[in-house]
């Protein structure tokens, strides 16, 4: 006869609690979907931050090529891509 294997689970598998709720799983439809202006504002960001890193290499802005206008470029360009993860 083989032995039981010792495991640390206190329940057997398949049983639940008495009072635990049952679980339901989100199907997506309760999710809004993001209006439309949502991805142009998203493409906007990337663009303009990568038109001011592109500008700052190139000499047309103010007092470049300066580590500011980098650091401004990285972050309309960062802004960017945090509001694509909450693009639905």
């Amino acid at each position: 006869m083989a032995r039981p294997r010792k495991t640390s689970r206190i329940t057997p598998k398949g049983t639940r609690p008495q009072n635990a709720p049952a679980q339901q799983h989100s199907t997506g439809s309760d999710v809004p979907q993001s209006a439309s202006w949502f991805g142009w504002l998203i493409v906007a960001l990337l663009g303009v931050g990568t038109a001011v890193i592109v500008a700052n290499y190139m000499s047309w802005l103010p007092g470049s090529p300066a580590s500011a206008w980098i650091a401004v470029g990285l972050g309309i360009v960062l802004v960017g891509i945090l509001l694509a993860t909450r693009w639905r």
